[in-house]
């Protein structure tokens, strides 16, 4: 059966590189969404949601989450097609 697009305009088998926090690996598009931290799953999901609407190769950047005591967490990461 398949399974509905995750993120619009990528498929769920398309291949990516991640890097979070200075740690890289290669998973699908499906496989990033399967991430065990919820704050580097959320970093990815906005990466990749971001390469599907503008059409582009790759996004980077920093993003500031904050935990259940409102600690500030900054999150380096970095999304690739491949």
């Amino acid at each position: 059966m398949r399974r509905k697009q995750i993120i619009q305009g990528l498929n769920n088998s398309q291949k990516v590189r991640v890097i979070v926090d200075g740690v890289g690996f290669y998973t699908t598009v499906q496989g990033a969404t399967e991430m065990c931290f919820t704050e580097q799953r959320i970093a990815v999901w906005n990466a990749l949601e971001v390469i599907g609407r503008e059409k582009i190769e790759g996004f980077g950047g920093q993003t500031r989450v904050y935990d259940e005591k409102m600690n500030a967490k900054t999150i380096s990461f970095q999304v690739n097609l491949v």
